[in-house]
């Protein structure tokens, strides 16, 4: 009952609706990425972290600073800031090539070094 589909001439119109949602660019206060992101978040967001904007993955560190050290908010902010600033200012290595084989050697290392058992006692006889 109610239902009206399949019987000719029973077409809902709707109205056509023009929906126009400005959008901002918003600069994340720590780490610089940049989203387009509707005034009222943007807003919402600066409310919540005392009038800086940060990303989403930002929130989610400063989350995680402030539960693992039980810090206030604030401080975890500021110590995230920094060290998004000091990331930021570090620049790509000048030989990335180099890098690589660097990090995966040091990665490398540390797999083995966690296979290996620390102790090992063994006997003979």
């Amino acid at each position: 009952m109610g239902d009206s589909a399949g019987v000719p001439g029973s077409e809902m119109i709707l109205p056509q609706m023009d929906l126009v949602v400005e959008l901002e660019v918003a600069i994340c206060d720590c780490c610089g990425l940049s989203e387009e992101c509707t005034l009222s978040y943007i807003q919402a967001i600066r409310e919540r972290y005392g009038g800086k904007w940060i990303c989403g993955l930002c929130a989610e560190a400063v989350k995680d600073e402030a539960s693992r050290k039980v810090i206030s908010a604030d401080e975890a902010m500021a110590r995230h800031s920094s060290f998004c600033s000091k990331f930021r200012g570090s620049g790509p290595p000048a030989d990335t090539a180099l890098h690589l084989i660097q990090a995966l050697s040091q990665f490398l290392r540390k797999g083995i070094m966690m296979d290996t058992p620390k102790s090992s006692t063994t006997t003979s006889g």
